[in-house]
């Protein structure tokens, strides 16, 4: 019975996110916001139509073929014939196992990786790596994600083989403390697939530690990063939890205006400005916590992996059963998370607008927007459960409402007070960060 419902469950998800795909399409033809409708012209429009026509289809085919190996694993208990396939001790027997399945997933995702990036993306202009380092780039993903997956799947095992269901507690404050050290750990991590270049002195480096400056935000440095090895897309973050590292993409900082580009380190610094990150991360922990209580759960239930071949408790295979289980919750709290990212998006948009970089970040949005082929009008549905951050027509409308009004805030997502007393700071304040 527990097989069938998990089965059912996971058929469930997919018709889910399919409905979500369709009701995307319900917007296609309506008219684009009046704010926004100066983005595209008619050939980048139709540009964007197609784009969008080819990547639909092609992640509908990959969908279907990744549901149908899951289906497949699962309908004929393959998980459990490929475990007892080795005779090791417990410990090597799930390294093996991970490894297994880890290598052969990623050798199924190179065919649709490869296609992705040499033939959309090279179709519509925004490919721009080579062969070289797409493969090296999926060596050091496998490689990094074998051990990163491998340490941590190892140390929740061992606490619920120890502890019982008192490993609950002790995998949360793990699991928690992983998280941070991956958080501080970030900027090393993506230097594996990056070069991080100190931004050059001159009159955008001046007005960006200016800003910092005039606020006393401590910045560790200011970093250029090769985007351009991979697409002609552009973006910029901060990191760090306490002294802040600020990366903007070369494309960014070669292809926009000095005003445009300081528009968005003024937004990346809003977020640092009003601790974002730490403000989020409690939710975060809290998301963990139900998470690894619910993983307990399946461990205390054999049916949930006897069902599917294996003689015991499997807790590898009990990570699968979560992820199979927990994708209504999963949503729940992206609504919730969601929600919360959208609201950051526009203090720190608001924290742009007021310095006097709300044109400005405007125009960069728009570029931005434009640069990347958008969707500029998803349905609101979508937008809640799935978008982080604010339609750029609602971004736009809420910076100019900010610079006329002088720091309220329209959107109704926000309540207004809140963001008043978050927007209009003192510049003797001392606050700090978060991503684009």
């Amino acid at each position: 019975m527990i097989k069938i419902l998990l089965l059912i469950s996971y058929v469930c998800e997919n018709i889910f996110n399919f409905v979500l795909v369709k009701l995307n399409d319900t917007y296609v033809k309506k008219p684009l916001p009046e704010n926004v409708r100066d983005v595209y012209d008619e050939e980048k429009y139709s540009k964007w139509i197609n784009y969008r026509n080819d990547t639909k289809k092609f992640s509908a085919i990959q969908t279907l073929v990744s549901a149908l190996i899951t289906l497949i694993l699962l309908i004929f208990n393959l998980h459990s014939k490929i475990f007892y396939l080795f005779n090791f001790n417990t410990v090597v027997n799930y390294i093996l196992f991970i490894l297994v399945f880890t290598i052969v997933s990623t050798i199924i995702s190179i065919p649709f990786e490869y296609y992705q990036n040499f033939v959309i993306e090279e179709k519509y202009g925004f490919n721009k790596t080579t062969i070289k380092t797409f493969i090296l780039d999926i060596i050091k993903s496998l490689v990094l994600g074998l051990i990163v997956s491998t340490i941590l799947f190892l140390v929740v095992m061992f606490l619920f083989e120890k502890f019982g269901n008192l490993g609950i507690l002790f995998t949360i404050i793990a699991v928690i403390l992983f998280s941070l050290a991956i958080n501080l750990l970030s900027m090393p991590l993506m230097r594996i697939f990056n070069k991080f270049t100190p931004l050059e002195e001159g009159e955008l480096r001046d007005s960006l530690v200016n800003l910092c400056e005039k606020y006393n935000v401590k910045i560790k440095d200011i970093y250029v990063m090769d985007a351009s090895r991979r697409t002609t897309r552009a973006n910029a973050f901060c990191t760090g939890l306490v002294k802040k590292t600020v990366s903007l993409d070369d494309n960014l900082v070669n292809n926009y205006t000095v005003d445009e580009i300081v528009a968005v380190f003024a937004h990346e610094f809003g977020h640092a400005k009003y601790k974002h990150v730490l403000k989020s991360i409690w939710f975060s922990f809290f998301r963990i916590i139900i998470l690894i209580v619910a993983l307990g759960l399946i461990l205390n239930i054999p049916q949930f992996c006897t069902e599917f071949g294996f003689n015991e408790v499997n807790y590898y295979f009990a990570f699968t059963v979560l992820t199979m289980i927990s994708w209504p919750v999963s949503n729940l709290f992206n609504l919730v998370s969601n929600k919360i990212s959208r609201t950051f998006e526009y203090q720190a948009d608001g924290f742009a607008a007021k310095e006097g970089y709300g044109e400005a970040l405007i125009s960069a949005l728009k570029r931005l927007s434009k640069d990347a082929l958008t969707n500029l009008n998803p349905h609101p549905v979508v937008v809640k459960l799935e978008y982080s951050h604010p339609t750029l027509s609602e971004r736009i409308t809420a910076i100019r409402k900010i610079s006329k009004t002088d720091g309220t805030q329209p959107n109704s997502e926000i309540n207004n007070q809140t963001i008043d007393n978050e927007i209009n700071i003192d510049s003797k304040e001392d606050n700090t960060q978060k991503e684009e």
